[in-house]
């Protein structure tokens, strides 16, 4: 092929590359893009080979591959399943015309309680490859299983360029996967996939593990030693029990993880009375240490237990921590966490994202500013959200969203989302964070007086050129004042998105309300602007 045919067939990858889906997987909405893509495999010969590398990139089923081996290929099909067999063995000719297309998938997605397909196809095929991986140039493949014996399918289609993996429904059928699960067929068990993903994937930088997860089956994932980015998503009742922390030491030894997430739960080798108790599995939680690359780091649990792993974490460069909280802990916790934070991770830490709620009723409520206290020592965040739909406290005054904006010059978003009782803080107060946070992107607050917008002096709030673009202020404003309002915002952040997003669900939040100012908001900025013509 010469070198202008070459440089050719970049451009037409380039030119079906915007017919490609931009979803994945693929919905309705896709298949105009993927029908138009099929006319161009067909239309010509010139066309045809860089439109079958595009449309054959990402497919959303093993089963779209297998059908060009249909025959031999089999399908039964009821209402909630199709099972996929062989009925007699695969020529020559068929596996070639299946590894015509199986070379050029980059991504796939397989569901196997959706799409059920017999060990013995992928046996037969494997038998055909002479061992190499069914798809030899997959990138990163999604595999949702049906019983816990599927994972070991996946072997066969791994190749060496495999950097991203995410294993979902691990053991859904009850208990978690025993690490004795082994398929008579080739021995494996699920640690066992584990171990050999070092091998045959050795490119391998993301792995996500969901399901109901016996500790045992991944103690061997230190053995991926490129990985980069591990989430376990443990759905057991009763988490990794006393496995738990051999689980965590087998994480930590990754010495090029970056991104880190887990759901700590209340195992007894965790708990306080544990801590308390002098045994040698207490010790051994005293002395374990690692994550020394970590930069991301997302939880789940109680607050106690996410500042007792945090004493774990040894790494410098941490700059974004994420939790939720899945109980009401108390206040005090929360302090005590972002203090954790900001104590061992002050020179790095960027983004703080917690959702959750705390203990607290009307006879004892909490300042908000006594909860964030920690996050003021850090003049370099430039992220901070604490989502609470249920937790109550005081609401923010002026001055003190004038100290926070003076805390955090780097800000560039902000959201702090609870029930304010009352809600009190004067909407022009806002204009201290259109001074103080030039990078400010994104605004949300729930302490905001809207009731209150028709007592506001509008000329005494100053101008400003600020780029915010998206804000959410919770609470009802009086369809009299929609417009006062609407003026407010635009006076403050006149670059606003005002076009309607969606939003969490939140106590306070009034979608009709809130839709009403905007539709305001979008009539100042037009009137401002035809002014300004």
């Amino acid at each position: 092929m010469t070198q202008q045919q070459l440089w050719n067939d970049d451009i037409l990858r380039e030119i079906f590359s915007h017919l490609a889906s931009t979803t994945f997987p693929f919905s309705k909405a896709d298949r105009p893009c993927l029908a138009a893509l099929s006319c161009c495999v067909r239309a010509s010969k010139v066309l045809s080979e860089p439109a079958i590398d595009v449309l054959w990139r990402e497919i959303d089923s093993l089963a779209v591959l297998l059908s060009v081996l249909s025959p031999p290929l089999v399908k039964a099909e009821n209402k909630h399943q199709r099972t996929f067999a062989l009925a007699g063995d695969i020529s020559t000719a068929s596996y070639a015309r299946f590894h015509f297309y199986a070379k050029r998938v980059r991504r796939l997605v397989h569901r196997a309680e959706r799409d059920r397909v017999q060990p013995a196809v992928l046996a037969a095929l494997h038998a055909h490859s002479d061992g190499q991986p069914l798809l030899p140039n997959l990138r990163a493949l999604f595999w949702c299983q049906r019983t816990p014996p599927d994972v070991l399918e996946i072997l066969p289609l791994v190749s060496s360029f495999l950097q991203e993996l995410c294993i979902a429904e691990i053991g859904v059928q009850g208990a978690p996967v025993p690490p004795t699960t082994v398929q008579p067929s080739n021995g494996f068990a699920f640690g066992r996939f584990i171990h050999a993903l070092s091998g045959a994937a050795p490119r391998l930088e993301t792995l996500t593990l969901s399901g109901n997860i016996h500790s045992s089956s991944i103690l061997c994932v230190s053995e991926l030693k490129q990985l980069k980015a591990l989430s376990i998503i443990n759905f057991a009742q009763h988490g990794f029990g006393a496995g738990y922390l051999p689980v965590l030491r087998s994480c930590a030894a990754l010495s090029h993880l970056r991104e880190f997430g887990i759901n700590l739960t209340t195992d007894e080798a965790f708990s306080a009375a544990s801590l308390d108790a002098p045994s040698n599995e207490n010790q051994l939680e005293r002395d374990f240490d690692g994550f020394h690359s970590l930069r991301s780091l997302r939880v789940h649990g109680s607050l106690s237990l996410v500042s007792r792993f945090l004493s774990h974490v040894s790494s410098a460069e941490l700059s974004s921590f994420g939790a939720f909280v899945p109980r009401p802990d108390r206040w005090e916790d929360y302090r005590s966490c972002l203090d954790t934070l900001c104590t061992r991770f002050a020179s790095s830490l960027r983004a703080v994202r917690i959702s959750g709620s705390w203990t607290g009723n009307l006879a004892s409520l909490v300042r908000p500013m006594d909860v964030l206290a920690p996050l003021l020592r850090l003049p370099q965040l430039e992220e901070v959200c604490i989502i609470s739909g249920t937790a109550v406290a005081l609401s923010l005054t002026a001055d003190d969203a004038l100290t926070l904006a003076k805390a955090w010059p780097r800000l560039q978003e902000f959201k702090l989302l609870y029930l304010p009782v009352p809600a009190a803080l004067p909407i022009d107060a806002l204009s201290a964070f259109a001074t103080h946070c030039p990078r400010l992107r994104t605004l949300w607050l729930a302490s905001v007086d809207l009731r209150g917008v028709g007592l506001r002096d509008l000329d005494a709030c100053p101008a400003s050129d600020h780029a915010l673009q998206h804000i959410w202020l919770t609470g009802d404003v009086a369809a009299a004042d929609v417009g006062l309002a609407a003026r407010f915002v635009d006076k403050m952040f006149p670059r606003v998105d005002a076009r309607p997003v969606e939003l969490p669900w939140h106590p306070g939040q009034n979608a009709e309300k809130w839709e009403s100012l905007l539709t305001a908001l979008r009539e100042v900025k037009a009137a401002r602007l035809a002014a300004r013509a």
